[in-house]
């Protein structure tokens, strides 16, 4: 295995899928309640949106992407940590920007298993 901080996201995807295989059905579902969340309230959270760095709109675009993913691959993401990384952590597209968003507050507030937690702070710096 090489050195974490040679890892790029599709290294880190697939090794949080490798050691946590149950968790990513509960990941996976949140994440889609997010984006629905999103696109439900977009309104509200367009009005309070203040990250610099891109526009609600855009973020909006990524979170839709993602649920497109989820709803076209969810099944074979949970079986296959090489589909779950590809899928979710193109190193092409910035999808990914909203994925590590969501993984990292995901462990942070949702997920009761600690070693989850650690586990994501270790490799998504949070």
């Amino acid at each position: 295995m090489k050195p974490l901080n040679n890892f790029n996201n599709t290294d880190k995807g697939r090794l949080l899928h490798e050691l946590f295989p149950h968790e990513i059905p509960v990941l996976l579902d949140h994440i889609k309640e997010v984006c629905t969340d999103l696109k439900a309230n977009r309104e509200a959270y367009a009005s309070t949106w203040d990250f610099g760095l891109m526009t609600f709109d855009t973020w909006l675009s990524l979170a839709e992407n993602a649920e497109k993913l989820i709803i076209r691959h969810r099944a074979n993401m949970i079986k296959s940590s090489k589909v779950f990384a590809d899928q979710m952590f193109h190193s092409y597209d910035y999808t990914v920007l909203f994925v590590n968003d969501r993984i990292v507050k995901y462990a942070q507030g949702k997920s009761e298993n600690s070693k989850f937690k650690q586990a994501v702070a270790l490799l998504f710096n949070a």
